[in-house]
Order: C-alpha cells, then structure tokens, then sequence
C-alpha cells in the first residue's frame, strides 16, 4: 500500500518544491547502486524545513528514514516506504567553535562529507583526523557507526553532538552523554528502553595543531595504504563486523574459502574478503543471498556468527 496520500503529495510539494521526489530510485543514492524506490524523497535545505518536514510527516503518521551519504546502505528492491529524508546544504557546513593553543574543536554539520572534513583539517594543518582517510560517507553517519579503521576511529576526536528529537526539540549532548561502541554510538546506556528516533544536526570533533608533522602526508599515506586493500566497484565498504580485534572477518570469510563466491551479479571481493561488489547488475537479493551464505559458512566452520556492518533497509 502506498503511504503517499494525494492530500500529503500535495503538502510535500507546496513544502519542498523540486525538492521533493516521488518514486525516487534509491539505487541512484547508494553506492551499492542497488535497491527499490523510496515513495518520497525529501531534501530539507535547513532546520526549519527540517522541522518542518518531521511535523508534516508526523501528521500524517508516515515512517520516514534520514540518508547519509549511501555508502553504508543496502536498500531491498521493493524499496522503502515512507519518507526518505536527505540534509541539504544548510547542514554541509564547517566551522570552529574553539581554538585553543593544544586544542581546535571544529563543528561539522551532518550532510558534510567525512571527506571534506579531513581536507579542512590538511588545509589548517590539524590534525586527528587521519584514520578517516578514504572512509567514505557523511558525518552523520560516520557519527552513528563510530566510523572506522585499525588506525582509529570517530570516537577518538569526538567531543560532543546536536540531535533533533522530533518535531522541534534541539539537544547538546557532550562526550560524556554519549555512549560509543564498536561501530555505534547512542546516548542511553545499553538495555534502557529505545531511545527516542532523531536525526543527528552536526558533530564536534577535537583536533590539535600539526607540531613538527605534515597532515597532508600522513593523510596521504593513510589513503595509499588503504587503497592497496580495497577493491574497486560498487560497494558499501566491509558488510560485515569484526567478531574481534584479532579476529577480522574478512580473514573468517577468506579462511573459509568464499572469495570470489557469487550470486547473480553480486561477488564477494577477491581482494578484500569483507567487500562485496555489485558487478553485474546485482539485485539487492543478490547481495542478501551472498550475506546469507558466508554467514552459515563461517559459522559452520568457526562457530561464529557474523553481523552486519552495513544498514539494511526496505522490502
């Protein structure tokens, strides 16, 4: 059944103009370049339409998702019903909150691209960031994965985060409020009653200023380094989490023998075990089905359960 009523169509596009997109396809918006079409997709210019558009759907009692860059989404065929909600360009900005002779606290907005943020560190000669290299996304999503790599991750310069609880309520949360796990992050301690659905407004991020080191040459190397393990194609980065520290899925998968495995056109990376590549128009069901196998697998195998990193969506 679809949710779009004429009468919420309507309000949607007097609201957001071009702005809004009925059907949209969501394989345009991942980059699996898979997935259904979200019945609306909605791109809110700043926190008053932003506000705007949570009061509306609300209204309306429709679901409704917040999208990040797309490069941690695997979105079913059928698509996904509701509202999906894409921060525009009142939430990509960058700027200092603090500056201190040891210590800068730079405020990113959610739509700024992770990568953009560690290009503003190399250009001001900060640095902290350089785990970040080649992760892709957005800082919203970076924040609500505790984004990642060997070298660090995001909760290592993490200070603090602004969130809206719908439809209007605004909080500052310090780094003492949140709770940060091994790819997550919330602000209720674990086994609390769900906390409330809200949508991330920007992150704030401790730096320090290069004394005696090169930002961008580190960064650099960073980014070579990964480039030598990462396959090339349409993914969403590593499917699934470490069991542990020394226990890497990508070397389960490889251990049991599955590079390579394909299922229509989705093919688990010869290079990195933990990527799968949409190569020749895999459907999501594709990529689901090969999920599905490497986790009965390894865990005939090893006995041990692997669980997605990657956000599954949809019908």
């Amino acid at each position: 059944m679809n949710l779009m009523t004429p009468d919420l169509k309507k309000k949607l596009t007097e609201r957001f103009g071009s702005r809004v997109q009925f059907n949209a396809p969501m394989a345009r918006h991942t980059s699996f370049r898979v997935g259904g079409p979200a019945e609306a997709l909605v791109t809110p210019k700043d926190r008053v339409e932003l506000v705007d558009l949570l009061t509306v759907i609300r209204a309306a009692g429709v679901p409704w998702m917040v999208l990040g860059g797309g490069t941690n989404l695997l979105v079913k065929d059928r698509g996904i019903r509701g509202v999906v909600i894409s921060p525009g360009r009142g939430f990509d900005q960058i700027q200092i909150c603090h500056k201190g002779p040891d210590k800068i606290v730079v405020e990113a907005g959610s739509a700024v691209r992770l990568s953009a943020l560690c290009r503003y560190a190399i250009d001001n000669n900060y640095t902290g960031l350089h785990f970040a290299a080649g992760i892709p996304g957005s800082v919203g999503g970076a924040i609500l994965m505790n984004a990642g790599t060997r070298q660090g991750a995001v909760e290592s310069v993490l200070e603090g985060i602004d969130v809206l609880e719908p439809p209007d309520q605004v909080r500052t949360l310090d780094r003492d409020q949140l709770f940060i796990r091994y790819r997550g992050l919330s602000w209720q301690p674990a086994g609390d009653d769900a906390e409330p659905i809200c949508v991330v407004l920007s992150g704030r991020f401790a730096l320090a200023p290069a004394a005696g080191s090169d930002p961008a040459a580190e960064f650099e190397a960073m980014l070579n380094s990964r480039w030598k393990t990462q396959p090339k194609g349409f993914s969403a980065g590593c499917v699934f989490k470490n069991p542990s520290a020394d226990m890497p899925a990508g070397r389960l998968i490889d251990q049991a023998g599955l590079k390579g495995m394909a299922v229509g056109g989705a093919r688990i990376s010869a290079v990195h075990a933990n990527y799968i590549i949409n190569e020749n128009d895999a459907s999501a069901a594709d990529i689901l089905e090969l999920i599905g196998r490497v986790q009965k697998c390894v865990a005939d195998r090893f006995r041990v359960c692997l669980e997605p990193e990657i956000r599954i969506v949809g019908e």
